[in-house]
């Protein structure tokens, strides 16, 4: 499958669904990829799992049972995630749902989580990783898999209107340890320890409003950046967790320089890097737009 297969469909989009976005800080869209997209989505996902980059990740829980493999830019490497990003409606999405004009690529990332053991992802928010902050910051999440509420993202509702960028600092008895890493990107060193931590949402659950859903594949969960979020871990879960998202920012979102190490750039910013504080608007050599409002 290629991206010769997609074929343009208008993005229908309830309003309600907007209104939730911004009340809620995340929402599912059923039915959100075409067969053909979902095709794509799957093959691409395979691809990359087969030939991990140098940025790969791999994480197990801490009795070394089960993995997560994560890996950055697979829309760099694979045909098929490629065309989803370029082609497909995604960028349309997160800007639509944004309110913004148009659309540029932050990120983008493979989450592969075997079968068997289901490996938890511990509560934290994206932004703290980033070289970016603002309010016009999307995450667009879509699965290969039917993703229960107990093994696919969850979010606390209202979270990202909180005002508040925590530290990237995860709960030493979240039950996961990183078993591997390529050379060309690790996550030790990111965050700001004097950042506020991030609360123990997994163990004050009650306390919190959480939302979760059951996910089918082709449907997308649309999440805030700086919504916080995790997933739970499962034992004997018969599938894998194939998921695959991308991350999306409007014109008025702000560099962050000030940070020694963070997540990969979308583009190098070679001799010409860009100033701390400036809206990536001007910067699409850095962050490509990928959708913009006709």
């Amino acid at each position: 499958m290629s991206d010769t297969a997609l074929v343009a469909k208008p993005l229908e989009l309830d309003p309600a669904l907007v209104t939730a976005f911004h009340r809620d800080g995340a929402v599912l869209v059923r039915g959100f990829l075409t067969d053909a997209e979902l095709a794509m989505l799957e093959a691409g996902v395979e691809e990359v799992k087969d030939r991990p980059s140098a940025m790969y990740s791999r994480v197990e829980s801490s009795d070394g049972s089960g993995e997560t493999i994560v890996d950055q830019f697979p829309g760099q490497r694979s045909p098929n995630l490629a065309g989803l990003l370029e082609k497909g409606r995604s960028a349309e999405l997160a800007a639509r749902m944004l309110g913004t004009d148009s659309a540029q690529l932050i990120l983008d990332q493979l989450f592969y989580k075997t079968p068997g053991r289901v490996v938890p992802t511990p509560w934290h928010q994206d932004t703290p990783f980033l070289r970016v902050r603002g309010a016009d910051l999307a995450r667009v999440w879509l699965t290969c898999d039917p993703s229960p509420p107990d093994v696919t993202v969850q979010v606390v509702r209202g979270s990202h209107l909180w005002n508040v960028v925590y530290d990237t600092g995860g709960d030493a008895d979240s039950g996961v340890a990183m078993a591997a890493e390529g050379d060309a990107f690790s996550y030790s060193g990111i965050g700001d320890e004097r950042a506020p931590k991030v609360p123990d949402i997994e163990k004050l659950r009650d306390s919190f409003d959480i939302l979760s859903w059951d996910v089918q594949p082709g449907d997308a969960v649309v999440f805030h950046g700086n919504v916080l979020h995790g997933a739970s871990g499962k034992d004997n879960h018969p599938l894998p967790r194939r998921a695959y998202a991308s991350m999306w920012g409007g014109p008025d979102l702000r560099f962050h320089a000030q940070m020694p190490h963070a997540m990969p750039l979308p583009v190098d910013q070679g001799d010409d890097p860009v100033p701390h504080g400036a809206p990536i608007g001007d910067y699409p050599g850095v962050f490509p737009v990928m959708w913009r409002k006709g």
